[in-house]
C-alpha cells in the first residue's frame, strides 16, 4: 500500500511536501490510498473524496483522514482529487489538484 497525504487548509487543497508523488503508476488498483490533514474548518465534518479521471467522478468515504483511491481514477495518465465536508447545515469544499501518473 501506498499512502499519499494532502493538506487541507480551509478551501484549498495541497500535495504533503513531506510526501513523494513520484512514480505513480496508472492502471493501479488497491494499493494507492489517500490521506487529508485538515483544518479547523472541517472539524466534525463527514467527508468524501471526488477523484476525478477522464470527466468521470467517483466519491469515496474518507474514514479516520484516509480512503482508497478508486481503481476507475487511476486508469490515465492524470487524475484530480477534491475533498467535500458535511455536517447539519454546513457544507464546505476544497478546489482541485491534479496529480500525475505515468502510464503503463
Amino acid at each position: 500500500m501506498r499512502i499519499l497525504k494532502f493538506i487541507v487548509q480551509t478551501q484549498i487543497i495541497t500535495m504533503d511536501p513531506g510526501c513523494d508523488f513520484s512514480g505513480i503508476v496508472s492502471g493501479t488498483k488497491g494499493y494507492l490510498q489517500a490521506e487529508f490533514n485538515v483544518s479547523k474548518e472541517w472539524a466534525g465534518c463527514r467527508m468524501a473524496a471526488v477523484f476525478r479521471c477522464l470527466g468521470k467522478e467517483y466519491a469515496q468515504p474518507v474514514k479516520n483522514g484516509r480512503c482508497e483511491i478508486p481503481a476507475d481514477a487511476l486508469t490515465w495518465d492524470r487524475f484530480s482529487v477534491r475533498l467535500v465536508g458535511q455536517k447539519e447545515n454546513y457544507r464546505i469544499t476544497t478546489d482541485e489538484i491534479i496529480i500525475q501518473q505515468e502510464r503503463r
